[in-house]
């Protein structure tokens, strides 16, 4: 019986060879989800830059069986190259790679032409404390601001202008750091209503388009397409947008009437971009077929559609309801990557995971000693490995002062007596932790 999976020298391998194994572990190198087909020659040369040799499995991938074994009896091309040192989180080498991945998905071209050139990556400007206050101010102005368009979509016209002006200090404010705003975003967790959720799939959406390196323009439509996906609720009824318990198919046929009428209103109200009105018709539409309201399929949904779904998706799973618990912010990630390939393409799934981070800023997570902290910073290279700030022992007590530990300065193995590691995430209020009180 032959051997699914055999060992290939880095030096050996070749588009259309499937990985499913690498000889280190996978969080420690830029290749975060285990199994990917090789599409693009920079994915070789990292996996030369990390690896020795890696696991390829002879039944996926676009290469036969014997092309394969062909390949690895042949001489090597490359020589191997020790393993690269972490780069640091404004890389626009990454950025680059990040968005070849999603580029290559557009049939259009139009993210090619709407990204920013690849010496021009966002970098990180201000530090979370100092973002803070903007972002909490940015926060409660697009909070207000939705509140009379919600008003005006229910018996008139929306003014493109208004919307423009509510999320651009949003969008100033995670361009100068997107961790201030994640963590403005999960404090307000604790209040879910319809129009936080409107305000944190803008979020969701313009901390993606960062990450991929957006213009200002594509931002701005993330932002206002986001903030408006679910504007068609407005003149739907009252008990049926703020229904406390599961629907029936009758009451989802309702609903789902949101997407229809949230375009039609746009149209009527002009001056929103075909990027907006992308979002708002198909951030239901899933890669499988299983979305609505026209069952598109794969790169039939616009990017810009298949953005706002995943974050939608996102802010949904980390949001309580009357009839649904919030899931930690860990599990939502481990749930979007189960998506992959299914109702979310995979590529989008992966950017979108590197973008919010397995553990997000301001999310709470459980440690291997018991203690209890919340994110202050991402790990862009190991996110697994964040900077905390400890605010529970190990028996449950608050700490008379908070402990600043960030996890990369420290061993993740045994049997050093100063490892510790991530057990578990928490869903959000969990302890009676407030992350607005610790911004300061």
């Amino acid at each position: 019986m032959l051997l699914k999976r055999i060992a290939v020298d880095t030096t050996k391998l070749a588009k259309g060879m499937y990985v499913v194994m690498l000889d280190r572990p996978w969080l420690e190198t830029p290749f975060v989800f285990q199994g990917f087909e090789i599409k693009e020659r920079f994915e070789i040369d990292d996996l030369q830059s990390y690896c020795r040799y890696v696991y390829v499995d002879i039944e996926r991938g676009t290469l036969t069986d014997a092309q394969i074994r062909n390949l690895i009896k042949a001489s090597p091309t490359t020589p191997f190259v020790s393993k690269k040192a972490p780069r640091a989180e404004g890389d626009t080498g990454w950025l680059s790679r990040f968005r070849a991945s999603i580029v290559r998905l557009d049939p259009t071209g139009l993210l090619a032409a709407r990204t920013r050139g690849e010496s021009s990556g966002y970098g990180i400007t201000s530090t979370v404390r100092r973002e803070a206050p903007r972002a909490t101010a940015a926060y409660e102005l697009n909070l207000a601001a939705y509140r009379s368009i919600y008003d005006s979509a229910r018996h008139g016209k929306i003014q493109p202008e208004t919307v423009r002006k509510a999320v651009e200090p949003m969008i100033e404010s995670v361009l100068r750091n997107p961790d201030a705003m994640a963590w403005t975003i999960f404090s307000k967790k604790r209040n879910p209503r319809n129009y936080n959720r409107a305000i944190a799939t803008s979020v969701w959406a313009v901390m993606f388009g960062r990450q991929l390196g957006f213009d200002g323009m594509a931002l701005r439509d993330l932002a206002i397409g986001g903030l408006l996906l679910d504007i068609g609720n407005s003149r739907l009824p009252d008990d049926i947008v703020n229904s406390e318990g599961a629907i029936t198919d009758e009451q989802f046929q309702e609903m789902s009437r949101h997407v229809r009428i949230g375009v039609e209103l746009l149209e009527t109200s002009r001056g929103f971009s075909k990027n907006v009105l992308d979002m708002v018709r198909s951030h239901h539409e899933r890669a499988d077929g299983s979305g609505y309201p026209d069952g598109l399929t794969g790169t039939d949904i616009p990017i810009f559609g298949r953005m706002a779904g995943i974050a939608d998706c996102y802010d949904a799973m980390t949001t309580k309801t009357a009839y649904s618990p919030a899931v930690a912010a860990y599990e939502s990630a481990r749930e979007l990557n189960d998506m992959r390939g299914k109702e979310f393409q995979t590529e989008v799934v992966e950017q979108f995971l590197r973008t919010i981070g397995m553990f997000p800023t301001g999310s709470i997570v459980e440690l291997s000693d018991g203690t209890v902290g919340l994110v202050l910073e991402q790990n862009r290279v190991q996110s697994l490995r964040p900077k905390l700030m400890i605010l529970l022992d190990a028996s449950r007590n608050l700490l008379s002062k908070p402990k600043i530990l960030d996890m990369r300065e420290l061993p993740d193995k045994a049997p050093s007596a100063r490892a510790v590691w991530i057990i578990k995430g928490h869903e959000h209020g969990a302890f009676g932790i407030d992350p607005l009180n610790y911004f300061t």
